[in-house]
């Protein structure tokens, strides 16, 4: 919703509770957008945010939030993203929690009282037990329909939750005036009915819809948390003097030196002026394979460090960093207003108060035509009754729900609605590589021996003993392929550390190393041609290389490099067919990603690829194609997975992926991808056969319960008949949406 520009326009970004529907978010969006100074708003009820310009010379966020307050909705207005998404969560879980609670209390209140109503169990005073029980699931348990929708209603804006409170409170009233004057009806031949049931069971029935929908949406901010997480609170200061102090990373400028001891992480952009150590940058490049640092590399926040110590020149401190970058391109890529809305969304806005100007229509049409106070009210009510939203309000999250159940029997794990919903649409699916498409840790592929044939078991036995101490990254998959075999590990006597070049052990006079190629050559000269060329292949196609030796003797060369899982060819197929366009997105090499991309069928690949690139391809396919979805599992996909139409993340790969991501595949399975395009086709089959019955069910059911066959047929439906037409039709969805349990995805 936009305004003319003006100067000093501020932009943020702030969590809304409170919305449960479209109706909402356009209730929120109306209300900011009114207040004087707001240039812009875009209220997005998937991520509970609200995108907001302002004129700071004209209003305040915190004068926004009080209008946003006023309408029943709370605006968080926090000092940073950290305070905001931590309060949000917070909030949301109370809310949960709450909403599980009511509903449960909601049908236990309320199965009594359908028992005794439908069964026809009557007994002295039943209608006031009934009474009480049902006043008690109207108050104590919906009573914030009856908040939220008065005050919907005072802003011009009339929700579902309206709908609810005017239905359920007319029923009610109705009820309880038949109950205590009962004799005006039957004086004049009839019946003094009640519906104290249907009163609690739109009620119960609402409330349930409710709480599927808040279960898909908590934890919406754990993601920014995680990746907030990566950067240390504190950082090593080195002064002038030589001095060394622990110091808040809020404190450090541009140009300050700090000291970053192994195991801990970048707290800064920078250079390395002192020292040499291997830095695990896969947060970055999504690449399981450290990279050698040292003086006048350079380094970025929240990469790990490995075994050495380095002292780094800070080039950006604070938001500057690139994984403050990465953040900020999260959050706004979150807090975007996705391009698909669902139908029941769009027409709620109408359908809301179309249903109650039905409802006084068809009061003051018999009021006119004579048929007097009973049937206008008996026919008014009625029409709220059966127009209540239950059906609508179910026909998107049942089928949901079974959908996701279905899904997580497959390894699917899915977040929220829409990503199911789009998944069948889907044009153009991006993977990345490591992890995605491969396994994600690194193995031994192939061993050169400097003699031309296969290593002794004395040899593996003393490469073993070795990497058994090593922390070095490609350690792990030496000390596999070692146990492979069946020699046993040699202890060395003697074990030492080489910051950026290797490790050494001394077993009796000899000293073993094991290493990078400059260790080689610092150990034993030029290395053979016959090794020499394989080395170059290798280096070429981005594979890491270990140099093994004795003394000055070199042993072997190991390659150590990613593998490919076995269904990814079968499954790029798959998504052919389907009709969707396979691309691969990598930061790896273009000579690695090439190879990949010939072995499983891809056509279209970016390779070299950072984070921030990846967002921008995304961007690009999505002008071009349409609906893209991104397949990734690592920090450094979490941008590339916020912009994308549906993010799905590997199962196997990192917590900020997976909470970023909307789909999760469980274990890392790619067999799970095409699963979850046709159950997303069934589901959104399914959704609009539901609402297509919903809406007919209101076509029909609307016109009934104003009497419109009454004066041809003499038929008039009244409440206890809407109420039960009303029932059936949601216990008809729900069935509908059963359905998806049977449903092929293999």
């Amino acid at each position: 919703m936009k305004k003319s520009i003006s100067a000093g326009v501020a932009h943020g970004l702030f969590p809304i509770t409170g919305m449960m529907c479209a109706v909402c978010s356009g209730t929120v969006e109306h209300v900011i957008a009114s207040v004087p100074g707001v240039v812009a708003v875009e209220v997005n009820l998937a991520t509970a945010t609200a995108s907001i310009e302002w004129n700071r010379k004209e209003v305040s966020p915190e004068a926004i939030a009080e209008k946003v307050k006023e309408a029943g909705y709370e605006m968080i207005v926090a000092t940073d993203v950290a305070q905001a998404v931590d309060e949000q969560e917070r909030k949301e879980l109370r809310t949960y929690r709450g909403l599980q609670i009511k509903t449960l209390m909601a049908w236990i209140l309320t199965i009594p009282i359908a028992v005794i109503c439908m069964a026809h169990v009557h007994f002295p005073h039943y209608e006031f037990v009934i009474a009480v029980l049902a006043l008690a699931v109207m108050a104590g348990c919906g009573f914030r329909f009856y908040v939220k929708g008065w005050l919907s209603l005072r802003v011009g804006r009339p929700s579902m939750d309206t709908l609810v409170a005017l239905s359920t409170m007319v029923s009610y009233m109705f009820s309880l005036f038949n109950i205590f004057y009962a004799s005006y009806w039957t004086s004049r031949g009839l019946g003094a009915d009640l519906y104290f049931e249907a009163s609690a069971m739109i009620v119960a029935f609402v409330l349930t819809g409710k709480l599927m929908e808040a279960r898909a949406k908590r934890n919406t901010g754990s993601a920014l948390r995680a990746l907030m997480c990566m950067q240390p609170d504190e950082a090593t200061l080195c002064g002038p003097d030589g001095e060394r102090k622990s110091v808040p990373i809020s404190v450090l400028r541009p140009d300050d030196l700090v000291l970053v001891r192994p195991g801990e992480r970048m707290p800064v952009d920078g250079i390395v002026s002192e020292g040499s150590s291997a830095v695990d940058e896969s947060m970055l490049t999504g690449e399981p394979l450290p990279v050698e640092k040292s003086v006048g590399d350079t380094v970025s926040a929240g990469t790990l460090n490995g075994l050495g110590s380095l002292t780094v020149r800070a080039t950006k401190v604070g938001s500057s960093t690139l994984l403050s970058g990465i953040i900020d391109a999260v959050r706004n890529a979150q807090g975007s207003k996705p391009p698909v809305q669902r139908l029941a969304d769009r027409i709620s806005s109408y359908f809301v108060p179309g249903v109650i100007g039905i409802s006084l229509l068809t009061f003051a049409i018999w009021m006119l035509a004579g048929g007097g106070v009973q049937m206008a009210l008996l026919s008014a009510v009625s029409v709220l009754v059966i127009a209540c939203p239950c059906a609508l309000g179910l026909a998107t999250p049942t089928a949901i729900m079974v959908g996701i159940g279905r899904a997580a029997q497959n390894h699917i794990l899915i977040k929220d609605a829409a990503s199911l919903e789009l998944l069948a649409k889907t044009k153009v699916l991006a993977f990345d590589k490591t992890g995605t498409l491969t396994e994600g840790r690194p193995k031994v592929t192939d061993v050169a021996s400097a003699e031309g044939g296969k290593l002794s078991a004395d040899d593996i036995a003393v490469i073993y003993g070795l990497e058994e101490r090593s922390e070095h990254p490609l350690a792990g998959a030496l000390v596999a392929w070692a146990s492979l075999s069946d020699a046993r590990a040699v202890v060395p006597e003697q074990f030492t550390y080489h910051p950026g070049m290797g490790i050494c052990g001394r077993i009796g006079s000899d000293e073993w190393w094991a290493g990078s190629m400059r260790m080689a050559e610092n150990n034993c000269g030029a290395i053979p041609a016959s090794i020499r060329d394989r080395l170059d292949v290798w280096s070429d196609e981005g594979s890491g290389i270990v140099m093994f030796g004795k003394n000055s003797e070199l042993k072997a060369a190991f390659r150590i490099s990613d593998t490919l899982k076995s269904e990814a060819k079968s499954v790029v197929g798959q998504l052919k067919k389907l009709g969707i366009r396979p691309v691969l997105l990598t930061g790896d090499s273009a000579k690695v990603a090439d190879a990949i991309a010939r072995e499983v069928g891809i056509d279209d690949v970016y390779a070299g690829a950072l984070p921030a690139d990846k967002q921008r391809i995304v961007a690009e396919l999505k002008s071009s194609y349409g609906i893209v979805a991104m397949v990734g599992d690592g920090i450094n996909d979490s941008q590339a997975l916020a912009e994308a139409d549906i993010s799905v993340a590997m199962g196997s790969g990192s917590d900020i992926a997976m909470d970023v991501a909307q789909v999760t595949v469980a274990g890392g399975l790619l067999s799970a991808l095409p699963k979850a395009v046709r159950l997303s086709g069934a589901t959104v089959k399914i959704i609009r056969e539901n609402l297509f019955w919903a809406f007919i069910y209101n076509v029909i059911g609307i016109p009934l319960a104003a009497g419109a066959l009454y004066p041809f047929a003499g038929i008039l439906l009244n409440p206890m008949f809407a109420s039960a037409a009303m029932a059936a039709s949601s216990v008809s969805v729900v069935c509908n949406s059963l359905r998806l349990k049977n449903v092929k995805v293999d």
